[in-house]
């Protein structure tokens, strides 16, 4: 029995995604990041930085929402959303390292400063700085998703919901995809797929 430790506003929403694209049976602990339970002794000897998410699956323990979604889809989806040509599996690698690397910080900057965190802790100077630093990287996407629907292999993968879920922080900060309009067409059409709303529902 597979078993994840998150809650849907956390990293763990990556893991959630996968999960129900692969109609996968699995048991859900909330565990809350910003709370103490993330501190209790049986869950920080899963995941001892007490972060989430962490996945349990018979006798492996693995932490890191990607890594994760790496083990799910190859394991439990090969067909589905992985891939079988080498460049193909780099090309995975690639995308997804380059959401977390370039602009993951960014999105969730602008989501925690616009929406998440109380006023008087807001920071327009940490808005405005996220924004930039989503130009660059957005513009190479942008040119990148020119006549595709996915990043890979022209199909569905992993890497597409890695990457929309990065991307998805920005949007739900209100960060504005209009000048990126393949990336803005892009990640509607992850974030509308039946299995994204049914993780995001619970």
């Amino acid at each position: 029995m597979i078993t994840l430790y998150g809650i849907e506003w956390s990293r763990a929403k990556y893991v959630l995604f996968t999960l129900a694209e692969l109609d996968l049976d699995f048991q859900h602990v909330q565990i809350n990041p910003f709370e103490e339970e993330k501190n209790a002794p049986e869950y920080l000897k899963l995941n001892p930085l007490a972060q989430v998410p962490t996945l349990v699956d018979g006798d492996l323990v693995l932490t890191e929402a990607m890594a994760i979604n790496f083990y799910l889809s190859r394991k439990y989806g090969a067909e589905k959303l992985w891939v079988n040509r080498l460049e193909d599996e780099a090309q995975l690698y690639k995308w997804t390292f380059f959401a977390v690397t370039q602009m993951e910080t960014a999105c969730v900057d602008l989501i925690l400063h616009r929406k998440v965190l109380d006023e008087k802790d807001r920071s327009s100077d940490t808005i405005q700085l996220a924004e930039k630093k989503l130009m660059k990287p957005l513009e190479v996407l942008n040119a990148y998703l020119a006549g595709k629907d996915f990043l890979v292999a022209n199909k569905f993968t992993v890497a597409d919901i890695n990457m929309a879920g990065v991307l998805s922080y920005a949007l739900g900060g209100e960060f504005d995809f209009a000048p990126y309009k393949n990336v803005a067409r892009y990640l509607d059409a992850i974030l509308s797929r039946p299995a994204r709303k049914k993780a995001e529902a619970g």
